[in-house]
């Protein structure tokens, strides 16, 4: 007899991951145990993108088609702050309260059937026998440099017992964690902000000087609310509210309508000018919602749209004029994306991360934490961003529910940094042009993004784009750079659908080390 097709579909950058969301599916759980598998995998296989020190953001959407978004960010301590102006990058000051666990359990509650001890089990297991280093973790672990990283933790980590490196195809074995795994299985996931082992990650960021104290780990909650929703592009779109940039992605869809209404193509050299515009407005407008001075419903209404759309036909029609696009330091992200579909409609978008390459840096052996570095969101200048005790960072984690008018719902997510809002665009787009999900999460992008450590912003652009277009984003008269095919630089998009006759669609990015199920 055939096989009994799956009822959900699972992608995710790992294919242990994957795995680990089988095995969730096959022991009756529905698409939240299964992301919720995947992503507790991810901090075990994926140590350089995610990890329980880490953040995370999210949106369920239930069978009945209504939604919650889960923003399980954490704000900055009050144990202590860097100098006025300053906005650490690295090290203790660079310390969030790690929200992401308390998403997992959020989420649990949320739609999880199975008990998070038995969604647990696979991460314990691959950190207690360890898991082999895929290149892209490799390359991770090299970009760290033994002489002038100080934190022994992180060298520990990324080095075998006789102080090798480690490199691609070695095991990576990580008890500690695998420890403080199990201590969350037994205790519940609760433990870590109010248990034993939330002891020991506090004494943990005392020992590293992190300006988190054990009443901030005790107080930290995550906010969930409604999500923030648009109709474009015949879909209704839902991201989370700010501090999630969500609201950019939702900007660039409902001005490339106005555009398209005004008889503008949007072919690649007019979504770099939307992204152009929504990368100022970021810069501009994003933080902690208790600090901004619009909503994020306010910060997407029609006159807003207006007023981005004349600024990019402004641009389209003097394209010789210079463009000011505020220098921003280059910072290497991490993040990892899972994404799961229900064939009962059910739907999540899920994003954790660490924010840069292994975070904060500092990486605590006793418990097997690394620690985010989520406090590098805020900016360095007075505003609505200012690093202050207390506020969440703006964060680039966006996850993303799309409704088309035909009936398909699916649920999209994406690695990429400040850069995310700009891959959904264009993962959106080839869907809608009729890409299945894996062709359009492996389909040639380009991304608007800070080029050198001197923070200049230009266009990194994959070869596949086609000659044309490569000589259109090129004439924009910003720094230029050919990547290479499947390039890592423009980010890893999942994407899972679940189609009206009850046929389910995944794809995973080729440019992650990701696979599918249930397709």
């Amino acid at each position: 007899m055939p096989d009994k097709p799956a009822n959900v579909a699972v992608a995710a950058p790992h294919h242990l991951a994957v795995d680990a969301a089988r095995e969730a599916v096959e022991a009756g759980g529905g698409a939240v145990d299964a992301a919720l598998a995947a992503a507790m995998a991810l901090t075990v296989v994926y140590p350089h993108q995610c990890a329980i020190g880490g953040d995370l953001i999210a949106v369920v959407r239930r069978p009945d088609g209504s939604m919650t978004s889960v923003n399980a960010s954490g704000r900055y301590g009050t144990g202590g702050r860097p100098g006025e102006g300053t906005v650490p990058v690295s090290g203790p000051g660079s310390i969030t309260v790690p929200g992401m666990v308390s998403g997992w359990e959020a989420l649990h509650e949320l739609g999880g059937t199975l008990p998070v001890a038995r969604l647990l089990e696979p991460a314990i297991r691959l950190a207690a026998n360890g898991v082999p280093v895929t290149e892209r973790l490799a390359a991770a672990m090299a970009a760290v440099d033994l002489d002038t990283d100080s934190d022994p933790g992180l060298r520990g980590l990324v080095t075998d017992a006789e102080g090798r490196r480690l490199t691609a195809g070695v095991v990576l074995r990580q008890e500690a964690l695998a420890r403080s795994l199990s201590r969350l299985a037994e205790d519940g996931l609760r433990s870590f902000y109010a248990g034993r082992l939330g002891d020991e990650v506090s004494a943990a960021l005392q020992d590293l000087g992190a300006p988190v104290t054990r009443d901030d780990l005790r107080r930290h909650t995550p906010a969930l609310a409604d999500v923030l929703t648009a109709e474009a592009a015949n879909c209704r779109l839902s991201t989370v509210p700010p501090n999630s940039q969500g609201y950019l992605f939702l900007v660039t869809m409902l001005a490339a309508d106005r555009l398209i209404w005004r008889g503008v193509v949007i072919d690649d050299r007019v979504l770099l000018e939307l992204f152009l515009r929504t990368t100022a407005r970021r810069e501009a407008e994003l933080a902690d919602p208790d600090h901004m001075s619009a909503t994020g419903a306010e910060l997407i209404d029609p006159a807003q749209v207006e007023r981005d759309v004349a600024a990019v036909m402004e641009r389209l029609d003097a394209p010789t004029t210079p463009h000011t696009v505020p220098p921003a330091p280059r910072r290497d992200g991490d993040t990892a994306a899972v994404t799961a579909v229900g064939a009962d409609g059910t739907a999540v978008s899920l994003v954790q991360s660490l924010f840069h390459s292994f975070g904060s840096r500092l990486h605590d052996p006793a418990t097997g934490i690394t620690f985010h570095n989520r406090a590098a969101g805020f900016s360095s200048d007075p505003g609505p961003n200012s690093l202050a005790p207390g506020k969440r960072p703006a964060h680039t984690l966006m996850p993303l529910i799309v409704e088309h008018a035909d009936g398909w719902v699916a649920a999209h997510a994406t690695m990429g940094g400040r850069q995310q809002p700009q891959i959904h665009a264009q993962v959106l787009r080839q869907r809608l042009a009729g890409a299945t999900a894996n062709e359009a999460v492996s389909a040639p992008r380009f991304v608007l993004a800070p080029l050198d450590r001197d923070g200049t912003y230009g266009v990194h652009a994959e070869p596949g784009l086609g000659d044309e277009a490569l000589g259109d984003l090129e004439r924009a008269g910003l720094a230029f750079r050919r990547g290479t095919d499947l390039d890592e630089e423009v980010g890893h998009a999942m994407v899972c659908t679940l189609h009206p006759d009850g046929t389910l669609d995944a794809g995973a990015d080729p440019r992650s080390d990701g696979a599918t199920y249930g397709v």
